[in-house]
């Protein structure tokens, strides 16, 4: 095997390593953005329940006694 050879068989390897961890990475970046949506579609839901809940109460805009 010449140099040359040697030395292209080394960037093949090292170019075949790197898309490996690209895929890998995608996958996390897949991963992250699926939760992301979904925290944020929980956070709108309690969002929702709360803002439904605290608008059916009656709170007078009044100061405490202990004022």
């Amino acid at each position: 095997m010449s140099g040359q050879d040697a030395r292209l068989l080394g960037l093949e390897e090292k170019v075949a390593y790197q898309d490996k961890t690209i895929a890998e990475l995608n996958d996390v970046v897949i991963e992250l953005n699926r939760q992301a949506a979904d925290l944020k579609r929980r956070i709108a839901e309690l969002e929702r329940l709360f803002g439904s809940e605290l608008s059916r109460r009656d709170m007078p805009n009044e100061k405490p006694p202990h004022y």
